[in-house]
């Protein structure tokens, strides 16, 4: 599914800032060809928590159109505590179903 590619692509963005090989966001959105907000709109995933993430990177791949996808993720990333967030995701798996 297109949302573990975004997440793997966060975490690769997230990387490159770490290490210095990219100076910020803009420079990735440069080198990605892509715009600086959706950068920000991509790498918001890594504020999912770690188990919700290990959830999303294995998801199986399908040929139907999977119901979790990078969108309806965001507003659960920016969800500050935890628990909230674990309980919209879990939402969002039993409409998955």
């Amino acid at each position: 599914p297109r949302v573990v590619e975004f997440l793997r692509k966060a975490i690769e963005w997230q990387a490159l800032l770490a290490s210095g090989e990219a100076k910020n966001q803009a420079d990735i959105a440069c080198k990605e060809g892509i715009s600086r907000v959706r950068i920000t709109q991509i790498m918001s995933m890594l504020s999912l928590t770690p188990e919700i993430q290990q959830r999303v990177l294995a998801l199986p791949e399908t040929i139907h159109r999977p119901a979790i996808s990078e969108r309806v993720l965001r507003p659960i990333a920016h969800l500050e505590d935890v628990t909230d967030q674990k309980a919209r995701f879990q939402e969002l798996i039993g409409q998955a179903r």
